[in-house]
């Protein structure tokens, strides 16, 4: 670097003033455009010197470039070069493929004749227009050897020939560039068409054939909604939404009176006499709460359900409520029995000493949570039809309080099968054991314990409990179902008619309700039947809610598709006018089926039949004796062959829809059980899950980095973080976590969790759904049972959940405050264009709308829905990778690259947007879609790189500085957005701002293109070739959260497949360790993947809190680490030093092992022992070398980089001494490459394996064009970053040729010059022929007596003047 130093002894670089990448790429688009002039003119010029020896050509060149004043600035960086080159090819292909296929016209034409475009007409247009645009490609590019083309990176015939200036090769490269521009153009539209098919037939709901059902299975792998219809996925989406409201309501009660209660229990240990035990004093109160929460005006003091009707309430236009006339079915729990509710206040006010307003507190949330279970109650009771309806009304009284009362330790995750019963603590199958035993011997009867033993364990593994209200079931609802049977000893019927001989026999088939009154509470006591008005409100509202919301989506389905039906019927009616709308999705039959989506009869299935048991297929909670009413006006009583009305028991039965639909309604995801299987779970998959748990969820820097880079996801919809304190508050009161403020609106939370708007936290599902898929909650209670670790785990649970519960409020947050500025921005734009409440209008999705809140709400719900991260939104497919050993979080990234495309789209969306308001044609959400799109564009592209650009500014830190560090962060941080700075003493460090990025999963892959376009300045290759090299390298970006190893795989392949090495190349051990060292360590390597809390930064917080004069402060790397630095590392923002000096030997071993690799390249391709030719011996030294070129070079880069760095030669050569590579260091410090030379051992083992198999030693021919192969490479330089193409001269007929592009290396500068590119090396051609011999230097070195005959005979005299 030349430095400039002015009068005042300032140091001033060029590159001090080097153009931002702003600056650089507005530069682009006017020098883009008059590089579309440079380029006809040169085009004509070249024309004009064709066989004509002018140089016009160089004229017009240099005209340009004095008339180009942003040719410079853009040039100045990767994203000004992109920038430039897309202008000037692009604008002039867009005018000629546009120009030349007249598509537009056609249409235009087709549109006013009432016809469409033929598929041929287009096909034939489109290839006209790409013969256009390749034409004026071709034409209008500026440089076309500065642009270069595909072929310089894959090679043949459109490679650029670079070695001649003549008019010729110019109009010949620009030939070659068009035909490039009209294959892509080609290539780009046929991608185009897959890309635009798939949207044609994305969620068309009609039967497709052919290419078009191949695409159609495609795009259902990572679409949201799978083989689903949109309408399903919607629905589903809605009943995920009321079951999580519904358990929320249930949550917020049993959190107040769990509050409450330990209050309750604490006071009550202050005055109690004799000592109490907190637990114990707990749950005797849980016991009182428990009846209250339960008792009712019944006679037996029960709940007692009152069954009427009520008046239909609706919101109108306005959102005002008013009544429709119509009465509804409604069913209520009724009062808390006033009695018992006073009597208990009493004694808890005066005996426990409570806190009268707590109490009150209390009882108000159990007639919240009886509110709810009345209305999931009445929503159960309004599918009936009148018969079953009857039956409801008698089965609901017997046994609602069984229904509801149902917590049961043994059966929690139990849903219908018997295996997954949790077994009991070891202390309560011993005391089922001997209270077995006294029930018997009252009876005057001896049970041994090996008998009794065996009956404990059979009623504990086949109790069941049947979930939701069946008015047809055969065993009482509610009530614990014994399959495997229970002693018959212990029953109401059989226990008079037990005898010794008959002790050991079952009652099967048995109810709770037929044991005797000494076995009831027994057997309830070794299920863990719980009495707490906790487990009765988590368990009767989970058992409710399940039952009625499932219900709720298969009416919801019908809803849908009558609406449909009856929309296209209208259409059809109509003549089909305007826009076809979507078809239903469900039909009566097979050709109603047909009508409306095609196909044919193999297209459809039958969801379910209509009799026999198939419908439990696709509905567990089917009810034999339940049957439903008509769901709307619509859905058209079905009858039987004899005309009889056919009674259903789900409204789907007897529906077709497409095959694959139908037949996702049956499927259920099967979890192979066998020991395999439990292999990969407890070796991968179990701790997978850990480690992402224990590094997000329990992490808790984590959680303040995933709450500052989720503001992203507001600032990305062109919504400020922040900027509305009203939002902010009303967010924060709605989060439902533990803090001051929270929990506040527990009410708009629940609206929100119905519009699916909250508890949607990508990486926190993924977690969940991978520990279920391993069963992590049945292991921790199979501890339980086995150890006893009953309240260790309960501690362990509890911290976990209120993990959870932060790690989901972070998330929450954002996306209510983005709700909020959504529902805010929609309104004020609607009402900004005239738009009143109660008015109708046509929507940015062509459906009418009434203007209301409910509209408001809905629309903002879905924006946030579409474009912030949901994991509701991704496909089963991305969803199923958590299973495979690699990738972390993998349904992030896929959200990441959804919402992004689609936040694009939104606001290209309300730009264009128009609509009829009062008349007037207006565009409401143009102002919206301009602001969302420039908060993407701020948020993803000009915070993170302005940011840059401002720290190098600060800190004067140059593009070459920068391109040296990248050299020495960690390998994940190479393509990351990096905040430079430099320390007093010049040293640099940075923050790697990609960790607060959200979107750094688009963006990254655009910082590797310009990191190879900025590294590809120094080659004469064309900005093409560095493009394709940085889309290589990006795709790989894009791809590695997906396929790279997981937290815990890596750590298991560091250890058993790196042989103790990690990825970055630091050992593990040292492999003079011994073996229980190498273990000891390794396992310790291991548990790091698991810890929790972040544990490596609060070491390092805690080293840097240590006097300074400490030697304390330093770890076993010894490294000093600052407070200041670490504390800003909470928040993501910790500043990593770069130390070229400590990183240097991990260099050097990436380099030896490269050595090392190259040789092996040769090896193991020619001595394995059996045949080899020499041509192979030939292909395997240039393969091997060509492996050894890149080694060497990656170090010879290193070296320089760290040279940059401030690292001294003296430092670097005593690095590689110390390695033993002193002379590798004085051949890369100069830049020279020294090939693979092949020892004298090896050239003999040759020898050996020829004579083992008896054939002549294929080396010796080999080595005479080995040698002169490494000759012709030690001329090679490691700065001009170009291996030479060598042909294998052996494989070609004439020997000559190889030598006579081997010329530019003697007879140029090595360090500057190439291999030739015709047969044998590619660069240029030399001419330094001397006049005497007739021949080059190169061939006087390389050819023998005989090949140097033949090259002068074939040569012409040269006459000396």
């Amino acid at each position: 670097m030349v430095k400039l130093t002015t009068g005042d002894s300032t140091t001033i670089t060029p590159e001090d003033n080097q153009p931002s990448w702003a600056l650089s790429m507005a530069a682009a688009i006017p020098s883009g455009i008059i590089k579309i002039g440079e380029g006809v003119a040169t085009f004509g010029a070249a024309l004009l010197d064709l066989g004509i020896d002018k140089n016009r050509v160089e004229a017009v060149e240099e005209y340009f470039d004095r008339i180009n004043p942003f040719d410079e600035v853009a040039a100045s960086t990767g994203i000004g070069k992109i920038t430039e080159l897309i202008v000037n090819i692009g604008v002039p292909g867009g005018l000629a493929f546009k120009a030349a296929s007249g598509l537009g016209r056609a249409t235009i034409a087709a549109q006013k004749a009432g016809t469409i475009v033929s598929k041929g007409e287009k096909a034939r247009r489109f290839a006209q227009g790409a013969v256009g645009a390749g034409a004026a490609e071709g034409i209008a590019v500026g440089d076309v050897q500065d642009a270069g083309t595909f072929g310089d990176f894959l090679g043949g015939p459109t490679e650029i020939n670079r070695d001649s200036d003549s008019a010729a090769n110019e109009l010949m490269n620009r030939l070659k560039f068009g035909i490039e521009g009209m294959a892509f153009t080609g290539a780009f539209g046929a991608a185009g068409k897959l890309v635009g098919k798939m949207r044609e037939v994305r969620g068309s709901n009609k039967a497709k054939r052919g290419f078009d059902k191949s695409v159609e299975k495609l795009d259902s792998w990572f679409r949201s909604n799978g083989v689903k219809t949109i309408e399903d996925f919607e629905a589903s989406n809605t009943m995920a939404g009321r079951v999580a409201a519904d358990t929320n309501v249930g949550d917020v009660a049993m959190r107040e009176i769990d509050k409450v209660s330990d209050k309750i229990a604490k006071s009550y240990m202050k005055v109690a006499v004799g000592k109490v035990p907190f637990l114990e004093a707990k749950k005797g109160i849980g016991v009182k709460l428990n009846d209250l929460l339960m008792s009712g005006s019944a006679a037996n003091g029960k709940l007692k359900p009152i069954f009427t009707t009520v008046d239909e309430i609706k919101l109108n236009d306005k959102g005002e409520t008013f009544k429709t006339g119509k009465q509804l079915y409604d069913v209520q729990l009724g009062q808390i029995d006033p009695i018992k509710k006073e009597l208990l206040r009493k004694e808890l006010i005066t005996k426990y000493k409570a806190d009268p307003e707590d109490v009150t507190k209390m009882f108000n949330q159990f007639g919240e949570i009886r509110d709810k279970w009345s209305e999931l109650f009445t929503a159960m009771g309004r599918r009936f039809n009148p018969a079953s309806l009857k039956s409801f009304e008698d089965m609901v009284p017997k046994y609602v309080n069984d229904v509801l009362d149902r917590g049961y330790e043994v059966l929690r995750n139990n849903p219908i099968t018997l295996a997954d019963n949790i077994r009991p603590t070891k202390t309560l199958i011993k005391e089922a054991v001997k209270e077995f035993q006294e029930i018997a011997a009252q009876k005057g009867m001896t049970l041994n314990d090996e008998l009794a033993r065996d009956m404990v364990d059979e009623v504990w593994k086949g109790a069941r409990l049947p979930k939701g209200f069946t008015v047809g079931a055969k065993t009482a609802p509610g009530q614990v179902r014994f399959d495997k049977g229970v002693p018959a000893f212990m029953t109401k019927s059989l226990a008079d008619k037990i005898t010794q001989k008959t002790i050991a026999d079952r009652a099967f088939q048995t109810n709770v309700s037929e044991l005797s009154g000494i076995a009831k509470p027994v057997i309830q006591k070794l299920l863990g039947k719980a009495k707490n008005p906790m487990s009765s409100i988590v368990e009767g509202t989970a058992n409710l809610s399940s039952m009625v919301r499932s219900n709720q989506f298969f009416d919801d389905l019908i809803l849908r598709n009558n609406k449909l039906k009856a929309d296209y019927d209208a259409w059809e009616a109509g003549g089909r006018v305007g826009q076809e709308p979507r078809i239903p999705f469900l039909y009566n039959n097979s050709k109603d089926a047909m009508r409306y989506a095609g196909g044919t009869t193999d297209d459809f299935a039958e969801i379910t039949s209509v009799k026999g048991d198939a419908v439990r297929e696709i509905d567990r909670w089917a009810d034999e004796a339940a049957f439903v009413k008509n769901i709307d006006d619509d859905d058209i009583i079905r009858t039987t062959a004899k005309g009889e009305i056919e009674q259903l028991i789900n409204p789907l039965q007897g529906k077709f829809a497409l095959k694959d639909y139908a037949e996702a309604f049956k499927s259920t995801q099967n979890t192979a059980k066998g020991l395999p299987r439990q292999i990969y779970n407890g070796l991968i998959l179990y701790p997978k899950g850990l480690s992402q748990m224990s590094k997000t969820i329990l992490a808790p820097f984590t959680h303040a980095r995933n709450f500052i880079s989720a503001t992203a996801f507001a600032s990305a919809n062109g919504i400020l973080p922040f900027g509305n304190t009203k939002d902010v508050k009303a967010a924060w009161n709605a989060l439902q976590a533990r803090g001051l403020g929270m929990r506040k609106d527990n009410a708009f939370y629940q609206e929100l969790l119905e519009l699916g708007v909250v508890n949607s936290n990508v990486q926190l599902k993924q977690i969940a759904d991978l520990l279920e898929d391993v069963d992590f909650g049945g292991t921790l209670n199979r501890l339980n049972g086995d150890f006893g670790l009953g309240r260790f785990l309960k501690g362990l649970k509890k911290i976990k959940r209120g993990a959870e519960d932060y790690y989901t409020a972070e998330d929450d947050f954002w996306k209510i405050f983005t709700f909020l500025g959504e529902k805010s921005r929609i309104a004020r734009s609607y009402e900004n264009a005239g738009l009143r409440l109660g008015q109708e209008f046509i929507d940015p999705n062509g459906a009418k709308q009434i203007f209301n809140d409910q509209y408001l709400k809905k629309a903002a719900a879905d924006m946030v829905k579409n474009n912030v991260p949901n994991y509701a939104f991704v496909s089963d497919f991305i969803k199923g990778l958590r299973q495979l050993p690699v990738g972390n979080f993998v349904a992030f990234p896929a959200e990441i690259i959804r919402t992004s495309a689609n936040i694009v789209e939104t606001a290209l969306k309300e730009i264009n947007y128009k609509t009829v308001i009062n008349g007037r044609t207006v565009s409401p959400l143009r102002k919206r879609g301009v602001q969302r799109l420039t908060g993407m564009a701020v948020t993803t592209a000009a915070l993170p790189l302005g940011t840059v650009a401002a720290a190098q500014a600060v800190y004067n830190i140059a593009d070459d500085e920068i391109d040296a560090m990248r050299r020495y962060v960690a390998e994940w941080s190479k393509n990351s957005v990096l905040v430079p700075f430099k320390n007093d003493d010049g040293k640099l460090s940075y923050i790697d701002f990609s960790h607060l990025n959200a979107y750094d999963t688009v963006t990254r892959p655009i910082q590797t293109v310009l990191n190879a376009v900025n590294s590809g300045r120094s080659d004469e290759d064309g900005l093409v070739d560095d493009f394709v090299l940085g889309m290589f390298e990006s795709t790989k970006e894009l791809a590695a959260p997906f396929i790279s190893e997981s937290i815990w795989t890596e750590g298991l392949a560091d250890i058993y497949f790196r042989g103790g090495e990690t990825t970055s190349g630091r050992p593990i051990w040292n492999p003079k360790d011994t073996i229980g060292d190498k273990m000891s360590k390794g396992i310790k390597h291991l548990a790091d993947t698991q810890m929790p809390l972040n544990w490596k930064q609060m070491k390092r917080i805690g080293l840097s809190l240590k006097p300074v004069d400490s030697k304390g402060r330093f770890d076993e790397r010894g490294n000093e680490y600052e407070l200041g630095n670490e504390l800003a590392g909470i928040a993501g923002l910790r500043r990593v030093d770069v130390n070229p000096e400590k990183s240097f030997n991990y260099k050097i071993t990436a380099y030896k092992t490269g050595i090392r690799d190259s040789r092996n390249l040769f090896t193991s391709a020619t001595l394995k022992g059996g045949p080899v030719s020499p041509e192979e011996i030939v292909d395997a030294y240039i393969n091997a070398n060509r492996a050894l070129y890149e080694t060497n070079r990656e170090l010879f880069l290193d070296i320089d980089a760290a040279k940059t760095l401030g690292m001294s030669d003296g430092a670097l050569y005593d690095n590689m001494n110390n390695r033993g590579e002193r002379r590798a260091y004085n051949s890369l410090s100069d830049g020279e490459f020294r090939p693979l030379t092949l020892s004298k051992d090896i050239e003999e083992l040759f020898e050996v394996k020829a004579r083992e198999i008896g054939v002549s030693n294929p080396f010796f021919q080999a080595s005479l064009v080995i040698d002169r192969i490494q000759d012709v490479l030690s001329r090679v330089s490691l700065k001009g970053d170009l291996f030479p193409d060598i042909e294998n001269p052996l494989r070609k007929t004439l020997m000559p040729d190889l030598v006579a592009q081997a010329n530019q290396i003697i007879g140029n500068n090595p360090t500057t010059t190439a291999l030739a590119a015709a047969p044998g090396f590619v660069g240029q051609q030399n001419t330094n022929i001397d006049p005497v011999t007739r021949l080059t230097s190169a061939e006087e070195v390389l050819l023998d007596p005989m090949e140097k005959m033949y090259r002068k005979n074939t040569r012409p005299t040269t006459k000396l003047t």
